[in-house]
């Protein structure tokens, strides 16, 4: 008796080929091993050049294993899922089905024949199978994965489960990956295939969602299993991953929602992104959230195409919306995943990277809420009365305009003024501006406070190259509680907070632009010395120039960062040196820290060709500091109490080189070169003992603090990895004081927080100073001279010897651009003169020497408040007040006691006219001519003129004068007659009027001071467009170069007897009755070795796609 004969339908395995690795032969023998009878391979390839050689070896590779194999090249990748829609082209019919793989895939033999089976079991629109890992086969990757209403895939299994056969029942699920997918060929044409916008990420999530609006199943078939690399991120390491992800799982849920539900969702969405952002600080995983907010964001401008899509979806909507939603998980998947005892993360072995468990995440939370409100109450009356203007804490102004028109002006107004390139940070502050819809007060307080939030954030991606949690969160009190954080808020310190916030920052990204890395904890025992990743030339320089962008940023506000950030990169070398690792790393340091350093000095071009030394780490003090080793080593910069306690966080810097091992040891080393770099460079400035003046006490300690803090978590992460489970001695007690140490240490920082305003001084400086000055109408405007410590004005200041400072500030009342020091110009001649006139004490008349600068008023404050105080108060420099008192011009004005205010009564305002004697004064030069010169006919016009705008008044013949140095920029026109400017008094400028009338002052800026800002913007356009990755398509995408041909028929089946064991004899395959079958050997060759796959005609067809079963999934 004949066996009676079964068909098997027909499938075409669709594999998309990228520029594959030495594991794309395996991944070809498992595929050509399959054994389905009925099975034919379809290849893709595509290369990121487009290379045809690399096409033709490609598709000798794969014919070598598979002979007769289909393969046609894309040329360009125009990414998985529209790849995959070629097979709707080159494929005709719909008898049969279609199995979608990547190219690193290696299914078992029996995987297809199992799936099919299932399929037809089932009734299903697709099946997928149970996929494994690539390099630990008993490791489980995936067994259908969930979906929330948000479009965020829950996994359902755990990174790193074992699979003991505990998923291996058949069931229905949301999606399958499409990293082995097979489905139904008549399903997949009428769905059209993959959405032909999703190039990378969501495709399966996408696909799948419309399979379960057409009413067709998806099963997963556990018993069917699969190893897959999943190694995307390394190969294709130009693709923004996280941002594609986003984007495309924006894109789901606006074109599958029902549009019942759209209003709902979309403000689901909006809350929910907000939440994450939220969530994210406290969990370091705020990129992710940061991608959702960028693509919630996109969705906007992608309206049109958005809504074009839902017109398509709308046709195969078969099932109600209900429905599906009931088929989605509930809740937020990215929220259950935050809230989880227990995250992922990628670690570094000796030769791989594995992603594996890390500890629980309840620590971090609860310590990031504790910095939080830690910052919230110390900062408490800052919310209601805003930020006092202490030290460099000076107000915003009212409008962001201002600050961007005085960055892109040629006028630089502080001090004398002079034509200069500004201050980037100008720039920077009108652009933040936007966040609090200008509201400048709010940014004020947010940019101070944020300072300290963005170095908590900083360090805790650095600690992040240690896997253990309680690290971490050492590493993060320790550097968010150092006494630095209260002395510099109670001091004003805006550039130590700055160079807070970006210290950790720098590290962090020089270590990962080295290809530093976290090391496996697995790994303990083997000793590797660093996590250490293999970067390309292109990553490496992309990462560097994340740091260029970081360290730029800190150094438009406080240029002393473009020193600190060299030194670390260049401690962090000698530190992996001293530690035996890699010279290359080492090296890598280096490079990566000089290329930084000189990028983000380029970012700051044409302002930074402004800069001095002076300027940079500011004028030094009178005499001795008074400050010690011991106020030093306790951070002591400010009003702390109990700051002593702090000692104790040197204690891990020792147990950490005595208890680590491996990168513990490392990183313990590394940091404990910073410690001692930078606060050796701080006792020796406190001393007076370097050959140049160094910057203040505080900035020179925050990279001690930051070295103290990885120094903790190095010290813990020993205690864990190297000391826990081994045999006691000495290295248990050290471990358990290290411990102990880092919970008394943090103990200062707590207590700073009861003041609720950081102990800053009821009555700031700057305010007195507003306060005892009058508005310049009606008697013109003027400028006052700053003379004292310079530790006590509240502005930049030029030394002038003996340890004492002056500066220079308008009538117009101090703001934050009076913070950044003014630019050198002549006008400190004329300053240097009247002060050395006075010292000798060879003129009473130093009033006149003064005057054609505007000057006005002298004052000289006493006390601050905080550094000079009224229990302790600074001296101040020997006979300056007798000095001052002896002068005819000058008279005291009784006011404020902390500040000393001398009237100049021999002044003239900076917009003058002169006339007489004075008119003729001012062609001389020289301090013997001002000192016999009488300018008291000198007359105030152009009241509260600026560079920003044309000043006009009527006035009569004489000298237009300006008390600003000589600037040909200025220009003067009366009755539209130009009047060429000419240097006054030597120093200064003036105008010529023969005959008065209607007079317009304006100041001209440069073009090429426009060209120059022009230029700095392009800078930093292409520097965060490159290392964000960010393209600007100028051009269509390139069209696939495959010509419409048809490769394959879908209406060949083969026949094999029931009795075969490569087909369930229970399961009808077919659906319908037998058919006629074309199978034999003659007939295959032929196929083979043409473009097109002939047979016979088929009297049935596959059953359509069946609705859910009603118990399932119900």
């Amino acid at each position: 008796m004949e066996p009676e004969i079964q068909q098997v339908p027909p499938v075409v395995a669709v594999t998309v080929v990228h520029e594959p690795g030495p594991w794309f032969d395996e991944a070809l023998d498992a595929l050509g091993a399959q054994d389905y009878p009925n099975l034919r391979f379809l290849f893709l390839t595509t290369q990121t050049d487009g290379s045809a050689a690399d096409a033709d070896a490609i598709e000798t590779r794969i014919k070598l294993r598979i002979p007769g194999a289909f393969v046609r090249s894309l040329g360009s990748n125009p990414g998985f899922g529209p790849a995959v829609n070629e097979v709707l082209n080159l494929v005709e019919g719909d008898n049969g089905m279609f199995l979608i793989c990547h190219d690193d895939v290696a299914p078992a033999p029996d995987a297809l024949r199992t799936m099919v089976e299932e399929l037809y079991r089932s009734n299903a629109g697709a099946v997928g199978p149970k996929i494994l890992d690539w390099d630990e086969p008993t490791v489980l990757q995936s067994v259908g994965l969930g979906l929330d209403r948000f479009g965020e895939i829950d996994p359902v299994i755990e990174p790193g489960e074992v699979d003991q056969e505990q998923h291996d029942g058949v069931r229905d699920v949301f999606v399958l990956p499409s990293a082995f997918l097979l489905v139904r060929s008549d399903l997949f044409r009428e769905l059209g295939g993959f959405d032909p916008a999703i190039d990378f990420y969501g495709d399966d999530v996408e696909l799948c969602w419309r399979i379960h609006h057409s009413g067709a199943r998806v099963i997963v078939v556990p018993s069917a299993q699969v190893k897959h690399r999943s190694d995307l991120r390394h190969r294709r390491d130009d693709l923004r991953h996280e941002v594609l992800t986003a984007r495309h799982r924006m894109r789901a849920v606006a074109t599958l929602t029902g549009a019942s539900r759209v209003p709902g969702r979309s403000l689901e969405m909006v809350l929910l992104t907000i939440v994450e952002l939220v969530v994210g600080l406290f969990t370091a995983r705020f990129g992710q959230a940061w991608a959702s907010l960028r693509a919630l964001i996109g969705l906007v401008p992608r309206t049109p195409s958005t809504l074009s899509r839902r017109r398509v979806v709308k046709e195969i909507r078969h099932v109600p919306e209900r429905e599906v939603v009931g088929l989605q998980e509930r809740g937020s998947a990215r929220l259950n995943s935050y809230l989880r005892s227990r995250d992922t993360a990628t670690y570094v072995g000796a030769d791989t990277e594995v992603r594996r468990w890390r500890e629980s995440a309840t620590s971090p939370v609860i310590a990031w809420m504790l910095v939080v409100a830690g910052v919230i109450i110390g900062s408490r009356s800052f919310f209601g009365s805003g930020v006092p203007a202490v030290g460099e804490f000076l107000p915003f102004p009212e409008s962001p305009r201002l600050m961007l028109d005085s960055y892109a002006s040629g006028w630089n107004g502080t001090g004398a003024g002079a034509t200069s390139s500004n201050p980037t940070g100008w720039a920077t502050i009108a652009g933040l501006s936007v966040a609090t819809l200008f509201r400048m007060g709010m940014l004020q307080t947010l940019f101070i406070l944020g300072m300290v939030l963005v170095g908590a954030i900083g360090i805790w991606k650095l600690a992040t190259v240690f896997p253990s949690t309680r690290a971490r969160v050492a590493a993060l009190l320790v550097y968010a509680a150092t006494p630095l954080v209260s002395g510099a808020m109670s001091g004003g310190r805006l550039t130590v907070l700055i160079v807070y916030a970006a210290t950790p920052w720098t590290i962090h990204l020089l270590r990962r632009a080295a290809g530093v890395e976290t090391a496996d904890p697995r790994s303990a025992e083997l000793d590797i010395v660093d996590g250490l990743v293999d970067l390309a030339w292109q990553e490496q320089l992309r990462r560097t120039l994340i740091a260029a962008l970081v360290l730029g940023l800190a150094v438009a506000f406080a240029p002393v960062m473009l020193v600190i950030g060299l030194l670390l990169g260049v401690l962090l070398a000698l530190g992996t040196l001293l530690a035996f690792a890699s010279w290359r790393t080492a090296l890598s340091y280096f490079i990566v820290g000089l290329v930084a350093t000189a990028g983000a000095a380029v970012l700051n071009l044409p302002w930074m060709a402004t800069w001095s030394w002076e300027g940079m780490v500011g004028a030094p003090p009178i005499g001795d500091p008074g400050r010690g080793l011991f106020e030093l080593a306790s951070f002591e910069i400010g009003v702390t109490e109990f700051a002593g306690l702090s000692l104790a966080l040197y204690l891990p810097v020792i147990a950490a080189v005595a208890l680590g091992r491996a990168w513990r040891l490392t990183w313990a080393i590394r940091s404990g070169v910073i410690v001692l770099a930078f606060g050796g460079l701080a006792v020796l400035s406190d001393r007076g003992s370097l050959p140049f003046s160094g910057p203040e006490a505080g900035v020179l300690l925050v990279p001690v603090a930051a070295g103290l803090a990885v120094s903790a978590a190095a010290a813990l992460a020993a205690f864990d990895l190297d000391v826990m489970g081994g045999s006691f001695g000495w290295r248990q007690p050290l471990g358990i004081l290290a411990t102990a140490a880092v919970a008394v240490g943090v103990v200062p920082g707590v207590i700073a927080l009861g003041d609720g305003a950081w102990n800053t001084p009821t009555t700031p400086l700057a305010g007195l100073i507003d306060h005892s000055i009058p508005d310049p109408n009606p008697d013109g405007d003027y400028n006052v001279l700053l003379l004292g410590d310079a530790r006590i004005l509240p502005v930049p200041s030029m030394e002038y010897r003996d340890g004492m400072a002056w500066a220079m500030i308008d009538d117009g009342g101090l703001d934050t651009r009076d913070r950044w020091m003014p630019p050198a110009n002549d006008a400190s001649e004329l300053v240097v003169t009247a002060l050395d006139e006075m010292a000798a004490s060879t003129t009473l008349r130093a009033g006149r020497l003064l005057a054609p600068l505007g000057i006005r008023y002298i004052i000289v404050p006493e006390l601050d408040g905080v550094v000079s105080t009224a229990d302790d108060p600074l001296p101040l420099p020997g006979g300056l007040i007798t000095s001052l008192e002896d002068q005819l011009d000058f008279v005291s004005v009784r006011g404020i006691p902390t500040i000393k205010v001398f009237e100049n009564r021999a002044w003239m305002s900076t917009h003058s006219l002169l006339e007489g004697d004075a008119a003729e004064a001012s062609s001389s030069a020289g301090a013997e001519v001002l000192v016999r010169s009488d300018l008291s006919s000198a007359n105030p016009i152009f009241i509260g003129a600026d560079q920003f705008s044309t000043a006009i008044e009527e006035i009569a013949a004489g000298v237009v004068y300006l008390g600003i140095p000589f600037d040909e920029n200025w220009s003067l026109a009366v009755d539209g007659e130009s009047i060429s400017p000419r240097r006054a008094f030597g120093v200064t400028t003036a105008f010529d009027v023969e005959v008065g009338g209607l007079a317009e002052l304006r100041y001209e800026t440069p073009a090429t001071r426009s060209l120059l800002v022009a230029l700095q913007v392009v800078l930093w356009v292409a520097a965060i467009f490159a290392a964000t990755r960010v393209t600007v398509s100028i051009r269509r995408r390139t069209g696939l170069v495959l010509t419409d041909e048809t490769l394959i028929h879908l209406d060949s089946e083969v026949a094999v007897p029931t009795g075969n064991e490569l087909i369930d004899p229970g399961l009808d395959v077919t659906g319908g009755t037998p058919r006629t079958a074309i199978a034999d050997d003659s007939s295959d060759a032929d196929n083979n070795a043409g473009l097109e796959v002939e047979s016979g005609t088929s009297t049935s067809e596959l059953p359509p796609p069946g609705l859910p079963d009603p118990e399932v999934g119900s």
